[in-house]
């Protein structure tokens, strides 16, 4: 039986997830310029119209499968974090090491999650994703935090997120080919600058 032979079983209800697992895959090689609704009804061995009876448009596929990125996010990061011990500086600084090797394996982060135009109500899925992701890294966040304002924990998450897409970005880009670097090490990067990160900022608000 081929493989597109097996997948035309995903039929009758199922369908909808195995658009989602497919389109992961297809962002996960070509990134969101290469995404296309006949891409993912490709891999999945059905007709170019079928996704159409359980999503509108590319846009809400899209949406979907951001929505399953968010939840996966936030459970790597949650699962980093009660790894990595009771310190919340290496508690917060572990997850942009999660973080970066999901993206770079993925080539999907935070720019899909809250992508512009994915702001209508009717993304209500993805929006519910977005929070759940926030939630997890908001308490991190203020536990490792000195800051005494919530602006100046918002603040630390921002830098920290930026940090950990930005080493995935990189990475993805080749930029760290020249040291040989694979995207085995980004954990380790990502989590030893996010340290530096969060101490840095904590230092500066203590002698501040």
């Amino acid at each position: 039986m081929s493989d597109n032979t097996a997948r035309r079983g995903y039929h009758h209800g199922d369908l909808r997830a195995q658009l989602i697992r497919d389109g992961l895959a297809v962002l996960a090689e070509t990134g969101t310029l290469g995404f296309s609704v006949a891409k993912v009804a490709a891999r999945a061995g059905v007709s170019s119209g079928a996704p159409y009876r359980h999503f509108r448009d590319r846009e809400a596929l899209l949406a979907a499968c951001a929505a399953t990125v968010a939840h996966e996010l936030a459970d790597r990061l949650a699962e980093s974090a009660r790894a990595a011990g009771d310190d919340p500086v290496e508690q917060l600084a572990a997850t942009a090491g999660a973080y970066a090797l999901y993206v770079a394996q993925h080539r999907v982060g935070l720019e899909l999650i809250y992508a512009d135009g994915f702001q209508d109500p009717r993304y209500r899925e993805l929006h519910e994703a977005g929070r759940h992701f926030v939630d997890v890294l908001l308490p991190l966040a203020t536990a490792a935090s000195t800051a005494d304002t919530v602006l100046g924990v918002i603040e630390l998450l921002e830098a920290h997120l930026s940090l950990a897409h930005g080493y995935a970005t990189l990475q993805l880009q080749g930029a760290f080919g020249r040291y040989r670097r694979s995207p085995g090490d980004l954990p380790r990067l990502a989590t030893t600058a996010a340290r530096a990160l969060i101490t840095g900022r904590s230092t500066a608000v203590a002698t501040g």
